[in-house]
């Protein structure tokens, strides 16, 4: 495949809220503020030891750092770095993700809040109160998923701000001429095939393979947007245009762990994904894969977007995120 380099219910209120103006100290420009510190899809977690190593430790673990899905090994979600409220220094202030939790008598009614850019730039806090433990792993239970997507929203926006600074605007300019789509893609990549109804742009450093495809076809009906029609139609793009590097192999989909299915809207635009592991047929290489599927009313055809990852030894997590990042810039010319 191209040159392969490698229990209790109780009544809860959540405020949302983005504290941007309302006080003077967030007025600054953010480029007075310091960078951001930390890894990609790290969470500074604040909290005592004896929580960290009880059941609340447990719950934040359970909600914020499960396996993800798709990868060949297993990766949480997000790494956890705790820290004691003693602990926590002017050192720690400028860690891109920080989560505080606050409990006693004071805080009577359970509550998150999100604030951005309290120390740092583009910094996400997030605090949750209540008045003890078990509320607050209550509030975590019932609304983990916010929070996932908070964060995961977040670095995704931290990616694309700085893929925009790099973008190759050659690639740009050649996919958007020959597929009528718009990606950002920073340098560094390079577009490999380039077919009518194809592309494929590919970043290749030392053993890794990141690589971006892109395919598009009439669009027919709403069912369509199935699991099962859209990796058939997957299948069928990738062994006539990805092939191995040996006569006989090419890209598939791996059947033996189900593709992860989601629907969801962006901008009132809907978008099927999928994200899952790729295979070599008839050969021994994979990896994860994740791709995203919408409708080109104008042009009436489905236009589809994947990333995926080959790197044999590494943690992909965050590879995979970089090509998800891309994917999400996914725009189709008016």
């Amino acid at each position: 495949m191209k040159t392969w380099k490698y229990h209790k219910s109780i009544l809860i209120i959540i405020i949302i809220s983005f504290l941007f103006s309302c006080n003077s100290d967030y007025k600054r420009d953010a480029t007075l503020l310091p960078k951001i510190s930390g890894k990609t899809g790290e969470i500074l977690l604040v909290i005592s030891k004896k929580k960290w190593e009880g059941d609340m430790g447990q719950a934040f673990r359970d909600i914020l750092a499960y396996d993800q899905y798709g990868l060949p090994q297993p990766e949480p979600i997000f790494d956890f770095v705790n820290i004691t409220p003693g602990g926590f220094s002017k050192l720690h202030q400028p860690h891109r993700n920080i989560i505080f939790v606050k409990t006693g008598k004071d805080f009577k009614e359970p509550k998150i809040t999100f604030r951005k850019n309290r120390w740092a730039y583009p910094q996400l806090v997030i605090n949750i109160e209540g008045p003890d433990d078990l509320t607050v792993i209550d509030l975590l239970e019932q609304n983990g998923d916010k929070i996932v997507t908070w964060i995961n929203g977040k670095e995704r926006a931290r990616l694309t701000t700085y893929y925009k600074g790099l973008m190759d605007p050659d690639i740009a300019k050649n996919i958007e001429k020959d597929h009528q789509v718009h990606l950002v893609i920073p340098v560094g990549y390079s577009l490999d095939v380039n077919k009518k109804d194809f592309a494929w742009v590919a970043n290749e450093p030392h053993f890794i393979s990141q690589g971006i495809l892109i395919y598009h076809y009439p669009y027919t009906d709403t069912n369509t947007f199935t699991p099962e029609y859209l990796i058939r139609k997957r299948n069928y793009y990738l062994k006539k245009y990805v092939p191995g590097p040996n006569p006989g192999t090419y890209m598939t989909t791996e059947d033996l762990l189900k593709p992860e299915f989601k629907e969801f809207e962006i901008g009132k635009r809907y978008f099927a994904q999928l994200r899952g592991l790729w295979k070599l047929e008839n050969g021994f290489m994979g990896g994860p894969f994740i791709s995203l599927s919408t409708v080109d009313e104008k042009l009436n055809r489905v236009v589809t977007v994947e990333g995926f990852v080959y790197a044999p030894g590494d943690e992909k997590r965050e590879f995979l995120r970089q090509l998800e990042t891309i994917l999400y810039t996914l725009k189709l010319q008016e």
